[in-house]
């Protein structure tokens, strides 16, 4: 009989946590957003996955990068505008990871209050695509933000474009770049 290993990777923070913001943002109406309410739901799970592919790439806690990416627009979510939705979100990733820790979270494991710093400094500075920044995980946010538009058939230009073909690049995949401008 032939021995199959089993590997299994350790998420139960980011599914935690993907479970109670879905719950909040399915209660949410779509009044006065800028983007409907489905569109931060899907956006949330299809970053978070994108996050996990490229920070096991790039050598990066692969849950971090995805709690990251899952709660990157929690500033929109929270305000209804894109409008300086980035920076609106510091307040709010704080807020909604104290609360995980404290309220929901279970046997999960703790988000550190050096996790909820990194998360909170990459959150936001992640709209500012045209700016490299030194810090890995904000890096890989900014990237993961530019791709996961792309691949939601969001027009694709400036910066998100240069980022976009970058990052298909590290990966190894093919996009479509007379789609991208």
């Amino acid at each position: 009989m032939e021995n199959k290993k089993v590997i299994r990777k350790d998420f139960r923070r980011l599914n935690t946590l993907q479970t109670n913001y879905l719950s909040y943002m399915k209660s949410l109406s779509d009044e006065g957003r800028d983007h409907p309410v489905v569109w931060n739901i899907m956006h949330m799970y299809s970053s978070a996955q994108l996050a996990k592919v490229l920070a096991n790439k790039r050598g990066i806690d692969e849950e971090l990068a995805a709690i990251t990416a899952a709660i990157h627009d929690i500033g929109a979510v929270m305000t209804k505008t894109q409008k300086n939705h980035a920076e609106a979100g510091e307040i709010y990733v704080y807020e909604f990871l104290e609360k995980y820790n404290e309220t929901f979270r279970g046997d999960s494991p703790i988000i550190t209050k050096k996790e909820i710093d990194s998360i909170a400094y990459a959150v936001v500075r992640h709209s500012q695509k045209d700016v490299a920044d030194e810090d890995d995980l904000t890096e890989l946010l900014k990237d993961v933000d530019s791709l996961d538009r792309y691949l939601h058939g969001v027009k694709t230009k400036g910066a998100h474009y240069d980022r976009c073909v970058r990052v298909a690049k590290e990966m190894g995949i093919e996009i479509s770049l007379s789609t991208l401008n």
